[in-house]
């Protein structure tokens, strides 16, 4: 995927002319000067009522838009979307909103993050529980699943915690630049998303897996006639990161790039089929990934490999929880 040196007004021209009375701002990345060759365009477009958000291509750049009320820019009650919008980088804002909204959020940057360090702290611990349970079960797969969510909550609350946005295809880089006291916090992160099955053949494989989970989703959302949550750019999108990663031999960055799709996918896939638990969607008659797709998604960790996960990732969010 080619990126794009031309300013953001000539580039979002068509996003301009759609949504002509909305202001527009760039978040993500590539709003606070951490992006890669091949990283989208986060693209925040303020309109009257709330919609799913979608992902295009413009010329041979890819954007993702987020739809949001001028009420959720000037009061998000999501603390990480406060973050966001305190470094958003506004393209047109004729009412101001994205000006006042910036400097309301970065008055508040501290408490913001705070805030949202201890959600995803909680939801990292919750996580925990689910996996002690599907491993106490004998359900490996599902145990390996939420050990892997939880590994990925708590590199965001790590994150959050230093007023830092995480960034997806960037988190392992940016946990590098915590400070040392967090080391141990890294490391459980690690262990806990299972990079050490990253090289070329396990992101390739991954790559591979998601890629099938998305269309998966993409035809069950269409036939369920719901919004365009997996749109094919979503995809490409997807596959242009990781082939660059791979190219760079940020090897480890990749499958946990990979990592966090994945979850995002499976959590989705839940949502669709809510009758249907993590183990009966991928074993049994009925089931819907099968045993080829779970080993490509890198679900196949040992039990003692899962156990032992577990227990160091839940040593490090218990230490973390405990610092003052």
């Amino acid at each position: 995927m080619k990126g794009s040196p031309v300013p953001a007004p000539t580039l979002l021209r068509p996003v301009l002319d759609t949504y002509l009375d909305s202001a527009v701002a760039v978040v993500g990345c590539r709003s606070r000067g951490l992006e890669r060759y091949s990283c989208e365009h986060d693209v925040l477009v303020v309109t009257p009522e709330r919609r799913p958000r979608t992902s295009l291509k413009i010329g041979d750049n890819y954007v993702d838009i987020i739809f949001v009320t001028e009420r959720d820019v000037l009061k998000p009650t999501n603390p990480e979307h406060a973050l966001s919008l305190a470094f958003a980088r506004p393209v047109r804002d004729t009412s101001l909103v994205l000006s006042t909204s910036s400097a309301t959020n970065l008055a508040t940057l501290g408490e913001s993050a705070i805030k949202g360090s201890e959600k995803r702290l909680a939801s990292a611990l919750k996580i925990l529980g689910r996996g002690d349970l599907a491993l106490a079960r004998g359900s490996l797969v599902e145990a390996d699943f939420w050990l892997l969510a939880s590994s990925y909550e708590f590199a965001y609350a790590l994150l959050l915690s230093t007023e830092a946005v995480p960034s997806p295809s960037h988190l392992l880089s940016q946990l590098r630049g915590e400070p040392k006291q967090r080391e141990g916090g890294f490391e459980g992160v690690t262990i806990g998303a299972g990079l050490e099955a990253a090289s070329r053949a396990g992101c390739g494989a991954r790559l591979e897996g998601v890629t099938v989970l998305h269309d998966i989703l993409r035809e069950r959302t269409k036939s369920e006639s719901q919004d365009p949550t997996w749109p094919l750019a979503r995809t490409e999108v997807l596959v242009a990161k990781a082939e660059e990663l791979v190219a760079r031999v940020e090897l480890a960055e990749c499958f946990s790039f990979l990592g966090q799709e994945l979850v995002d996918a499976m959590m989705h896939l839940m949502k669709l089929n809510p009758r249907k638990t993590l183990t009966s969607l991928t074993s049994g008659t009925d089931r819907l990934l099968g045993e080829r797709l779970t080993r490509q998604l890198g679900l196949a960790r040992s039990d003692k490999a899962v156990a032992t996960g577990l227990a160091v990732l839940r040593d490090r969010v218990s230490r973390f929880a405990r610092a003052p």
